[in-house]
């Protein structure tokens, strides 16, 4: 069983980070709210998000798999506008799940969860750990956007970097410790990782003002961030390139 309420802004956040990474994903529906683990189809990039039954106006699951289609619920969010209150339903013995909106319903066809790929998730702890302001971080972004297709991420006792390089022109971006809301690094640590999915991953991210970044050398990028006020969040994980000598 599967009923919630929930406000349109927040079924926003959560299908934004989900459509970062994959067109089908299966949600995992328990007592306590609903988790989405996912990962791309080159294997590049990683997901699990949770969000809270707090993050619902209100919440009634029993445990239980819904695969849902990303655009069918982006359909949904253009009938809605901030402040609406979206309601779902599944029906497990159609095999429907059914939205409302004000007074439009849909009875909408789900995917067979089963067929829907659910990665194990690595345990993955760099040793480098950064909270950064999402308007530095995109600031950032936008400045490597027209250099490279790839950035790199340094994290040192002093602050943190982002470095992209072209062929004949770079951009950095320095935050010292001071503007930063957290910094643990001992040693220099930095990897380079494919510019596309770290810009989209980030843009993804709508509601946090900040996120946490877990770097080490040649290693998985791990990026932590919450949804709903708090009352949900997740991870991103992104494979590293690594540099030819």
């Amino acid at each position: 069983m599967f009923k919630a309420r929930i406000r349109m802004e927040v079924l926003r956040e959560l299908v934004e980070v989900i459509a970062t990474l994959v067109p089908e994903a299966k949600l995992s529906i328990s007592k306590d709210g609903i988790s989405v683990k996912a990962v791309d189809p080159s294997h590049v990039a990683m997901l699990v998000v949770t969000l809270n039954k707090g993050g619902f106006e209100e919440f009634t699951g029993e445990p239980t798999e819904i695969g849902i289609d990303i655009e069918k619920f982006k359909e949904i969010l253009r009938l809605s506008k901030p402040g609406d209150l979206i309601d779902l339903q599944f029906d497990g013995g159609k095999n429907r799940l059914i939205v409302k909106v004000g007074k439009v319903t849909r009875h909408m066809s789900v995917v067979d969860p089963a067929g829907i790929a659910e990665p194990k998730v690595p345990n993955v702890s760099p040793p480098g750990i950064a909270v950064v302001k999402m308007e530095e971080l995109r600031q950032g972004i936008r400045g490597t956007e027209s250099i490279s297709d790839h950035v790199t991420l340094a994290l040192d006792p002093e602050g943190f970097t982002m470095h992209s390089e072209g062929e004949t022109d770079q951009v950095d971006m320095h935050l010292g410790k001071d503007g930063l809301g957290k910094l643990e690094a001992r040693e220099p640590v930095k990897s380079m990782y494919p510019l596309d999915f770290f810009s989209n991953m980030v843009k993804s991210i709508t509601s946090s003002t900040e996120v946490t970044l877990h770097v080490g050398n040649e290693y998985p990028l791990k990026i932590e961030f919450t949804l709903a006020n708090g009352k949900g969040g997740g991870q991103f994980l992104l494979a590293p390139r690594v540099e030819e000598d």
